[in-house]
């Protein structure tokens, strides 16, 4: 009795198997009535995922697939769908004709309370305020004269780096380059965002690291008090420069540009505090 139980149960689920096999075969062949191009059949969950994880060379496997359902496939990792575009038309066709409908980035929960509601460069919906921050971060954080006023920054960082690798191999240890160019980067854009170093111990590195692992709304709090600080404390140094007459051949980093644009009343749109925090966040996401 037992062993006719445990044969019906895997009757019932090949059966079950069959049926959803051809739930699915059904609405892919119906991809016309969605208005989505023709694409391969999806397993559950994994969607197309196996097309992609279990060959070698990705360009070959789009090759062969347009080959098959033409240079328009559509695609579903997971639960997300998506459409390939293998022609050169095509592609024009989605990423410049098109370019309005897909400039915005995708929204969730926890990316909208992390960038102070969608204000960060890479998250802002397409609008006056990302052709703003466009604009400012081309001109004024990554123009050719703010990027020459860092190069002592970044020569000391890669003189720090070489001595470092230069003593480990005196002493015949080994070194992580990999961990080690890391830190280098990081370092560098650190001190170009804040004029600190970023695995000096300022907490910054372990908040953007512990984010991605803890409950967000947490990280987020406190993650806006350190930046609330660091903000707060340079204002105070501006200040206190500006009535000593120092602040003429100060050398400014990331946040002292983006302060003083805070203090520009002409600027083309609305520039709060929360918009310089969304800023440092994205670049400390970037290097972590």
């Amino acid at each position: 009795m037992p062993i006719m139980l445990e044969y019906l149960s895997y009757v019932t689920l090949f059966i079950l198997s069959i049926l959803i096999l051809k739930t699915l075969i059904y609405i892919s062949g119906n991809n016309d009535k969605h208005h989505l191009p023709p694409g391969p059949i999806a397993l559950p969950v994994i969607g197309h995922l196996h097309l992609l994880a279990l060959r070698p060379f990705l360009h070959q496997t789009f090759h062969k697939l347009s080959s098959r359902h033409g240079p328009l496939i559509y695609f579903r990792l997971g639960s997300v769908g998506c459409v390939v575009a293998s022609n050169p038309q095509f592609a024009k066709d989605l990423l410049k004709t098109n370019e309005l409908a897909l400039a915005a980035r995708m929204h969730t929960a926890a990316i909208t309370h992390l960038t102070y509601n969608n204000s960060s460069f890479a998250f802002a919906p397409y609008g006056p305020y990302w052709k703003f921050i466009k604009k400012f971060s081309t001109l004024e954080l990554l123009g050719t004269r703010t990027l020459s006023q860092f190069l002592p920054v970044r020569t000391r960082e890669l003189h720090h780096f070489l001595k470092f690798v230069l003593d480990k191999a005196k002493a015949g240890e080994s070194v992580n380059v990999t961990h080690e160019l890391l830190k280098l980067t990081n370092n560098t854009i650190s001190q170009m965002m804040l004029s600190m170093r970023c695995t000096s111990g300022s907490g910054i590195r372990s908040l953007v690291r512990e984010g991605i692992r803890k409950r967000f709304e947490d990280i987020h709090t406190r993650f806006d008090a350190l930046l609330e600080m660091i903000i707060t404390e340079r204002d105070k140094e501006r200040q206190s420069r500006r009535k000593e007459g120092d602040s003429v051949n100060e050398v400014k980093d990331f946040l002292d540009i983006i302060l003083d644009a805070l203090e520009n009343d002409n600027l083309e749109v609305e520039f709060t505090r929360n918009h310089i925090k969304a800023l440092i966040l994205l670049n400390f996401n970037l290097i972590n």
